[in-house]
């Protein structure tokens, strides 16, 4: 009896120690695998987002569709580490502000199980496409009204069919194992858009411009990179990532859906490739085709050419950055959120008493229009709104998303920021309601275009400070 009872009693005890060291050891491996051996996996999605024939839902330069030349589409990727989720999409359209973008990107993130905060949507800023603005459209229609319920419409279409694109592609998520970031120059596309004058104006160097003297001036101030990256599941590349700062229209304004350009240039690549292929549009606020474009189907042509060139040499060189993610401690794999505090504007043709005039109905529909959405993004501002920019980190690769219409200056910004071992990719054109930012000197410029529809104030300091932030290692 006694030594049966001290058998029993080591036997429960032995059992006992053997499951904590069960637990111990389960502990150690989990702890193992958060030290090393990260694990990402990718889907890639697409979404037809093209706006019906006839009086569109959306504002802009295309309140009205009559052709469609190419269809337009919303391209991106999911990916996943450990128990995060990260969305990155490019969509063609001018530009989606304010409070649409929050609904695209709540539908988008609660399809692939994560925050909106950890969803990046950038347009391409196309002006053959639309844009959409529910708060502009609310204030130019008034609520309750047809113009603002088929906008709403539109807009909750676009977020079933997107979210509906993601949930379907997470049953076909492939591991990465290895991304490459590469570059390559492009020739005779880009152009800085502000031409200085000898009595120190700015002359305005458009998308298509008659005078020579400015049109020919020199290119100025640009970003001549076009930036790749690859992810790849051993030697199978999964999906490219194209990114290279312009305003990507060549002619516009006849009420045509077009991608343009850099949709021509992203189609024959994936063609010729047979690889899902996006782009991505940089800091292209103060950069145009001017230079290189008269506004003829040629010129488009001769674009798209360069930029599909760009695409090939850049796919082909070799990596300034290639990250074994196999190798990767997870800790190395992260999506962070930084904070650009716009203000409101209401100096000029910002004042809200003169806005408030220039919605009356007797105003024509364009000042009309350009008061709503000057008025929608003011009034965000004064509940509290703050724009967020946001950075994937994968290695030594970062990927930065800005909001609306930044200048080049701040990609190359950018550039200098990160550390000399990373590879930076710069996105603009996320939430557009602010539209214009460049650096604080454009205030006092005489001439220039762009201050006129930079809907906050002075902003320099505010935006270098979050793209520290982000890249700071």
């Amino acid at each position: 009896m006694y030594r049966g009872f001290i058998l029993q009693q080591c036997s429960a005890t032995s059992r006992i120690v053997c499951n904590v060291g069960c637990l111990l050891l389960i502990s150690i491996a989990a702890a193992d695998r958060r030290a090393i051996g990260a694990e990402v996996r990718l889907a890639n999605f697409r979404v037809d987002v093209t706006p019906p024939i006839g009086n569109g839902p959306c504002v802009g330069c295309m309140p009205k569709v009559s052709s469609v030349e190419h269809p337009l589409e919303m391209r991106g990727v999911v990916l996943r580490s450990g128990d995060d989720s990260y969305v990155i999409a490019a969509i063609d359209f001018c530009g989606i502000c304010n409070t649409s973008d929050e609904v695209l990107r709540d539908a988008m993130a609660k399809a692939a199980g994560t925050t909106r905060e950890r969803v990046a949507l950038q347009s391409l800023h196309q002006h053959s496409a639309p844009i959409l603005d529910v708060d502009a459209v609310r204030i130019l229609h008034g609520e309750g009204s047809p113009e603002l319920a088929t906008h709403i419409q539109f807009t909750n279409e676009i977020a079933q069919r997107t979210a509906i694109a993601i949930q379907g592609s997470l049953s076909e998520m492939k591991t990465v194992t290895r991304v490459a970031g590469t570059k390559a120059i492009v020739e005779q596309v880009a152009s800085n858009r502000r031409v200085p004058q000898p009595d120190g104006s700015i002359a305005v160097r458009a998308s298509v411009t008659r005078e020579p003297d400015v049109r020919d001036a020199p290119e100025g101030l640009i970003d001549p990179w076009l930036r790749t990256v690859s992810f790849f599941n051993g030697d199978q590349k999964l999906v490219q990532l194209h990114y290279y700062a312009t305003h990507p229209q060549t002619f516009y304004g006849d009420a045509r859906i077009s991608w343009d350009c850099v949709g021509m240039a992203r189609q024959e690549f994936e063609n010729k490739s047979g690889v899902p292929q996006i782009y991505f549009t940089g800091c292209g606020g103060n950069i145009t085709v001017g230079k290189y474009n008269d506004g003829t189907r040629a010129a488009r042509d001769r674009l798209a050419s360069r930029l599909h060139d760009a695409m090939v040499r850049s796919s082909t060189a070799q990596p300034d950055v290639a990250v074994n993610v196999t190798t990767l401690k997870p800790t190395e794999i992260s999506w962070t959120s930084a904070p650009i505090p716009f203000t409101v504007r209401e100096d000029g043709a910002f004042n809200p008493g003169l806005l408030q005039s220039q919605l009356a109905p007797e105003q024509a529909f364009s000042t009309r229009l350009t008061a709503a959405m000057f008025s929608g993004f003011g009034q965000r501002l004064r509940e509290g709104y703050i724009a967020q920019a946001s950075r994937l980190r994968i290695g030594e690769l970062e990927i930065l998303h800005l909001p609306g219409e930044p200048f080049v200056e701040f990609q190359l910004y950018a550039q200098v920021q990160a550390a000399k071992s990373t590879f930076v990719c710069v996105a603009g054109y996320g939430e557009c309601g602010v539209w214009y930012y460049g650096p604080d000197r454009i205030f006092a410029d005489r001439g220039g275009y762009e201050q006129t529809w930079s809907l906050t104030g002075p902003c320099e300091a505010e935006v270098k400070s979050a793209i520290s932030t982000l890249l700071t290692r």
